[in-house]
């Protein structure tokens, strides 16, 4: 039993690390994360773009402004992503801090 559990231990490291590894590649890839860095400063105002949100509608930093922002990246294979929204916490999460204003 010890040694299916390193095993799966190991296997979600793997596959953890993977998932971090395409993002940061896809990030790069795209220029935006090179663009971002560049421009992006502590306490400046965070650099203008636009994304794809869940539907596939664009978003624009831009049109939030005066807002806090929060971006969530997720991966629906993913077991503690799905652990966290069967669960209600990421939908309890996001009824809170909308309510607070947060977009």
């Amino acid at each position: 039993m010890t040694s299916r559990r390193f095993s799966l231990a190991r296997f979600v490291a793997h596959e953890l690390v993977l998932g971090f590894a395409f993002a940061i590649l896809s990030l790069l890839i795209s220029g935006f994360a090179t663009r971002a860095l560049a421009q992006a400063r502590v306490g400046d105002q965070a650099p203008a773009f636009t994304v794809h949100d869940s539907r596939g509608q664009s978003q624009s930093l831009v049109q939030f402004r005066g807002k806090y922002v929060v971006l969530e990246w997720h991966n629906q294979g993913c077991p503690y992503t799905r652990k966290h929204y069967v669960s209600g916490n990421m939908q309890a999460l996001q009824k809170e801090w909308t309510a607070k204003g947060v977009v």
